[in-house]
């Protein structure tokens, strides 16, 4: 997934390797002892295939400047796109979360050509506020969701 130029083209930061990603997890294991969520593997129903990840972190652990927002983040294997998995995904992440959890908002972003991304987002109910910068990129599209008025797409 991450050596995909068709994926990565849409992140923020360094290149990733099978190497980095396995080095991050005990750091998202201690994350979800402490917070009770980090990010998670995605994994295709039925066969238990891994297709991506998705989940919750502080934003400040990837931008010291995000203060206190919690940024929800997904990224999945090309050829998993366009199959309602993200906004699954995305879903039961926002559930957890606001639920749960107990948070009382959470934040995505995108790049403004990444269409698909942004639907995520819209289709798993979370609301446009506008155009902000984070994780050293201008000009991404911000999406939020509060627990005073989210509601699962599939409940609602």
């Amino acid at each position: 997934m991450f050596i995909d130029p068709e994926v990565t083209g849409f992140l923020p930061g360094a290149a990733r390797t099978k190497e980095t990603f396995e080095a991050q997890l005990p750091a998202r294991h201690a994350m979800e002892a402490e917070l009770g969520y980090a990010m998670w593997a995605v994994e295709k129903k039925g066969t238990g295939t891994f297709i991506g990840q998705c989940g919750l972190r502080p934003a400040a652990t990837m931008d010291p400047s995000a203060g206190s927002e919690i940024d929800l983040a997904y990224h999945l294997a090309r050829a998993s796109w366009n199959k309602g998995y993200a906004t699954e995904a995305v879903v039961a992440v926002l559930s957890h979360g606001l639920g749960s959890v107990g948070l009382d908002r959470v934040m995505a972003v995108a790049l403004p050509e990444n269409v698909g991304s942004w639907r995520v987002m819209e289709k798993a109910g979370m609301r446009y506020v506008g155009i902000a910068a984070y994780y050293g990129l201008d000009g991404l599209k911000k999406y939020v969701a509060e627990r005073g008025w989210w509601k699962s797409p599939q409940t609602a």
